[in-house]
């Protein structure tokens, strides 16, 4: 039996929550990714592979249900039977890998990003991305701790074994564009080094991305692909040009470690630094946005502020869609393809936000994460009562409420980061005690 005829007949004895699912994600993609990590279903399995895919999307949305109920609840098992032992599905998720869930994120990535895109204004036709990294712990088990290592503290490691990412999020719409996984003896500037940056757009960093070779490296993948940082306090240069009192082209120079590593390299490398006055301090800008005339230095300091998007990104993620929990997968092979699910589940949320902020006219950052994914969630859990046609009725009236989810106007503020003390349940000792 062929992957297509399996597929049908796969979908002709599914259950309507699966149906529900299939609204979401287009079948040919899912069968795109099998077919190019050779992971397709030859056989009639009571999983079969694109089932567990699903499962693993399921798992990332269902965070609080464990894996039998969630394969119970999307009614994946084929055949007569809908029951299956967990440690079968455990060994579905080890027959399947990685690489598929990989492949599915790459597709749905990129074409929900060209569809933004298209659907909302840039700056100066560039569009806004931001680049920051992240970290999960997971269950402790020694394939996980050997392969991923753990968070260093001062005097000892983290009780739990720990997994980077490194992610590229659209900050417009918070949907994650690209991303890599990997251990944590991988800085994030390793990993962001494998990311694919799309053509037309400006990419905000944080100082800790500040090299030569990456950055110069980042701008020549594609086409006009800028970047946009914060200045190190004891950068070294001398200026070409000015472009006015606080805006200038500058020339830097390359250390020799890095043209040791890189040959290409050569001795010095330009960019544009900018100087702003913001809350009474300077601050310093440095981009690869050279004219002044185009990009104004007060815009570009107004841009920047848009790279905390990526951190609310990550904080919807992880205390929305994962519930402050650690990852559940005690295999490394496991723990990347759950993260790929979770990459996945949150860019089909956001993209259902999309859908609810077009109609609201307003911008997908003002709907509450929060409240629209119960909501939506509620829709794929509980519908499963009607027909799976049902589903876009649902959806669409999800839609009409859009209004209800509506954040209001963020208000500009600023807050300085700081280290606030650890609650003490008693008084210190030498405390005196009143």
């Amino acid at each position: 039996m062929t992957l297509s005829e399996n597929l049908d007949c796969t979908l002709q004895n599914a259950s309507p929550s699966l149906a529900h699912f299939s609204q979401l994600i287009d079948l040919n993609w899912i069968e795109d990714s099998l077919h190019q990590t050779g992971k397709a279903s030859i056989r009639r399995r009571k999983l079969p592979a694109e089932h567990v895919v699903w499962l693993v999307i399921g798992l990332a949305l269902f965070r609080d249900q464990p894996i039998g109920y969630v394969v119970e609840q999307l009614k994946l098992v084929f055949g007569t039977t809908d029951y299956c032992v967990p440690s079968a599905a455990v060994q579905a998720r080890q027959r399947l890998g990685h690489e598929p869930l990989n492949a599915l994120f790459s597709l749905l990535s990129q074409a929900w990003f060209q569809e933004s895109q298209q659907q909302y204004a840039n700056f100066q036709g560039l569009s806004v991305c931001a680049v920051d990294g992240v970290v999960w712990s997971m269950p402790l088990t020694d394939e996980n701790f050997n392969h991923f290592g753990s968070s260093k503290g001062k005097t000892t490691p983290a009780p739990y074994p720990h997994v980077r990412a490194t992610c590229l999020v659209n900050t417009h719409t918070h949907e994650i564009i690209d991303a890599q996984i990997g251990s944590m003896d991988q800085g994030e500037l390793t990993l962001a080094n494998r990311l694919s940056p799309p053509s037309q757009s400006v990419t905000l960093f944080d100082r800790a991305y500040f090299s030569a070779d990456f950055l110069i490296e980042w701008q020549a993948r594609a086409e006009e692909s800028h970047w946009l940082m914060r200045a190190k306090d004891n950068l070294r240069y001398e200026i070409i040009q000015r472009h006015s009192s606080h805006d200038f082209h500058i020339r830097m120079p390359i250390s020799a470690r890095a043209r040791k590593l890189n040959p290409t390299l050569g001795e010095y490398w330009e960019a544009r630094l900018i100087e702003v006055e913001q809350a009474g301090k300077i601050r310093r800008y440095i981009t690869s946005l050279t004219d002044s005339k185009t990009y104004p230095l007060i815009s570009l300091a107004k841009l920047y502020v848009q790279r905390w998007e990526v951190e609310m990104c990550y904080r919807e993620i992880k205390s929305d869609l994962q519930e402050d929990r650690h990852l559940r997968s005690k295999q490394p092979d496991l723990v990347y393809q759950e993260l790929w699910g979770v990459f996945i589940a949150y860019n089909v949320l956001r993209r259902q936000m999309k859908y609810m902020a077009q109609r609201a006219k307003v911008s997908p950052l003002r709907i509450s994460f929060h409240i629209a994914s119960i909501s939506i969630l509620n829709i794929l859990r509980f519908t499963s009562l009607d027909s799976a046609g049902n589903l876009p009725k649902h959806l669409e009236g999800l839609l009409e409420k859009s209004k209800k989810y509506i954040l209001p106007e963020r208000r500009a503020r600023s807050c300085p980061r700081v280290v606030k003390g650890k609650p003490q349940k008693y008084p210190r000792k030498c405390q005196p005690i009143s």
